[in-house]
């Protein structure tokens, strides 16, 4: 069992969940026959192997054959089964592991990583994202979602076959909250969202764009946290991919596409987070539109942290954005 613990010094919850030590580590690309078919040995999110996953949440198919599919996570953090109950442990305080813990797997094909994606493999993959982002909503447990993508061991992916994840969480993390009261405050002060202030900012420096289409910019943030940082950002007032609208998905398509192809030609096989930003579900109006924007951020793994970010949470990057955005769009 899972259970969130909190902590009156950093005012922070941590998330405790035991069963995660058990997840396998399928990350040799190992393979063997099997009914006359290549495949790899003991992945089970490849075709065939189905069996091998919880039951299926949803799928994306086409010619009678899944192209995307999302099931619960195996080895969970959260459980949707238990009650979001608070609870007393001596002089301190605990809160049950609710939540949702799902796996989005990408691709049927084991050996194709995003950078190979080509635009029907991401329709499918931000349209069966879009459906867990509303069906989740409608439980009105669930405060906040998070939505990320492990690219690599070094990002913390423990399976190397195409995969997110989705989590959602009945409060919302200390550091959401704040930057939620943040935003929520910037509008009210200057009656603009502020990415769409550091977006222009961004634009009159020029330096830092990669590409932009009629939708969406991308490019890398002027004071980045990691090297080769992005982030892609909604220009029109979306909030969440609950709002978007087919066209809305084929822009941001297009332009994912066009960035990982630059990613891959620039930085190989470099492994790499990615968080899909979505407003949090609580308090979530349309008024929100207003102050929050749907955005994407992808951190590849290059430089790992040490004592000083630990101690100071402040980060050292060794790439100056200019010259992360120059390399970018130079291929």
């Amino acid at each position: 069992m899972s259970e969130f613990r909190y902590c009156k010094l950093r005012r922070e919850w941590t998330l405790f969940a035991p069963e995660r030590l058990k997840r396998p580590k399928y990350l040799n690309n190992k393979k063997e026959a099997y009914l006359g078919e290549i495949i790899h040995e003991k992945c089970p999110f490849d075709m065939g192997r189905e069996e091998f996953t919880p039951n299926e949440i949803t799928r994306i198919s086409q010619d009678g054959k899944w192209k995307c599919r999302v099931v619960p996570n195996l080895y969970n953090a959260l459980s949707i089964e238990t009650q979001p109950v608070s609870k007393r442990d001596g002089y301190f305080e605990k809160f049950n592991g609710f939540g949702a813990h799902e796996v989005v797997i990408e691709t049927p094909n084991h050996d194709k990583q995003i950078w190979d994606y080509d635009y029907n493999d991401l329709a499918n993959y931000f349209t069966i994202i879009q459906e867990r982002v509303v069906n989740l909503k409608r439980d009105s447990r669930f405060a906040f979602i998070s939505i990320f993508k492990n690219q690599g061991e070094e990002a913390g992916a423990s399976i190397s076959h195409s995969h997110s994840q989705i989590m959602a969480l009945p409060f919302l993390p200390k550091k959401i909250k704040e930057e939620i009261e943040y935003k929520k405050s910037y509008y009210s002060e200057h009656k603009r969202a502020l990415l769409d202030d550091l977006v222009y900012e961004e634009q009159g420096y020029g330096k830092n764009i990669i590409s932009q289409n009629s939708e969406f910019i991308i490019y890398c943030p002027y004071a980045s946290i990691f090297p080769f940082e992005v982030k892609i950002v909604a220009k029109k007032k979306l909030s969440s991919l609950s709002e978007f609208s087919k066209s809305d998905i084929s822009a941001l398509c297009d332009i994912t596409k066009e960035f990982f192809n630059k990613y891959y030609k620039a930085l190989g096989e470099v492994a790499f987070n990615m968080i899909i930003n979505n407003a949090p579900y609580e308090e979530y109006s349309e008024k929100t539109k207003e102050y929050y924007r749907f955005n994407i951020e992808i951190e590849p793994r290059i430089y790992k942290i040490a004592g000083f970010e630990i101690n100071s949470l402040m980060n050292v990057n060794v790439m100056l954005p200019e010259t992360a955005a120059k390399i970018y769009k130079d291929n």
